[in-house]
């Protein structure tokens, strides 16, 4: 296989790219998914959902008409969720942070590491690249839970200021909910509900500029760590993104675009045509297992190409300051020289 060069992409050759190298390693990229995600994936179904409530192929709706049939496949999925706390605690204390801290990590690393073979022309299975990021799996795992404790922590703390925002905004204009709403407040109902649906739209956007620039800032981290034996490696990440963030953020608005859209469309698919079934579930999770190694393949190319952009920057200033310490030429001696 010939070694394709990577240049800086833009969004559009970035993703048509990806396309191209999870269409050449397709069975490699979706089996390393199937083995390490898929079991979580099993496990969430079974402690979330009550299966035992849900018919195995298509869900029976009773003899009703068509439109009946369609509202009750579509809305008994939320009936379908277990009531079980115990069921919810195991997943929330022992399956997520297996699930974030442990496969997410070397699932991201094993296809980390098959998008740099394919980039460089060379043929890595699936066996040599868990093998590689396996001898990092405890610095992958303590670098991904510092990144996690301090994107929740920002979270938090932005919630809290838009919180005690409202707060001072109630507390100096005197002015609650209920009394807004009443007979004799001055503003309207409809003005009323067209104020905070906006501000709710606002506050949605700010949400993700604000704790997304520090998660696409410090979201570069794992490569170092798995690659140059970093530890955490935020402060690299940092640096490497300096002055990319619309460029990433674009792009990763682009791909959640696209993943709802394509994930979105098969769960109405499969929704209508059997409802929630146990084989509905396992189709959807095969379809997560499909379009995970698609998204994990963009953020590897996005880290190459970042790193693309970085040494051209640092070759740029690197002649730009070789040149300013040049001695400037003696103008004088070869005019003269000329005359003679």
């Amino acid at each position: 296989m010939n070694q394709t060069p990577l240049a800086p992409m833009g969004v559009g050759k970035l993703l048509d790219r990806s396309f191209v190298v999870y269409r050449q390693h397709f069975g490699a990229f979706f089996l390393m998914t199937l083995m390490l995600f898929g079991p979580f994936l099993l496990l969430q179904d079974l402690l979330l959902f009550d299966l035992g409530s849900m018919s195995f192929f298509v869900q029976d709706t009773d003899g009703s008409d068509f439109w009946e049939s369609m509202a009750s496949r579509f809305t008994a999925e939320d009936t379908r969720t277990t009531d079980q706390i115990g069921f919810l605690l195991l997943y929330l204390l022992v399956v997520m942070p297996l699930m974030t801290l442990g496969a997410y990590p070397q699932l991201l690393s094993g296809t980390l590491l098959m998008t740099k073979a394919s980039i460089e022309g060379r043929e890595l299975g699936i066996g040599d690249a868990l093998k590689q990021s396996f001898r990092r799996f405890w610095p992958l795992v303590g670098a991904s839970l510092v990144y996690a404790l301090v994107i929740i922590g920002i979270i938090l703390g932005f919630m809290l200021v838009c919180a005690l925002f409202f707060f001072l905004f109630s507390l100096v204009s005197g002015a609650t909910l209920g009394s807004l709403f009443e007979g004799d407040s001055e503003i309207g109902p409809i003005v009323l509900v067209i104020f905070f649906v906006l501000a709710y739209l606002v506050f949605l956007l700010v949400l993700m500029v604000v704790p997304g620039f520090f998660m696409l800032r410090w979201g570069f981290y794992l490569p170092f760590t798995l690659l140059e034996g970093d530890g955490v490696a935020l402060g690299k990440s940092w640096r490497l993104t300096q002055g990319n963030f619309w460029r990433l953020f674009g792009l990763y608005m682009v791909l959640m675009v696209l993943y709802s859209v394509l994930s979105g469309g098969v769960q109405a698919v499969i929704t209508a045509a059997m409802g929630t079934s146990i084989i509905s579930q396992l189709i959807m999770l095969l379809v997560s297992c499909l379009l995970t190694p698609w998204m994990l393949i963009v953020y590897s190319l996005a880290y190459f190409d970042l790193q693309v952009r970085k040494e051209g920057t640092d070759l740029f200033s690197m002649l730009h300051q070789q040149m300013a310490q040049e001695p400037a030429p003696d103008t004088t001696q070869s005019f003269g020289a000329s005359h003679e």
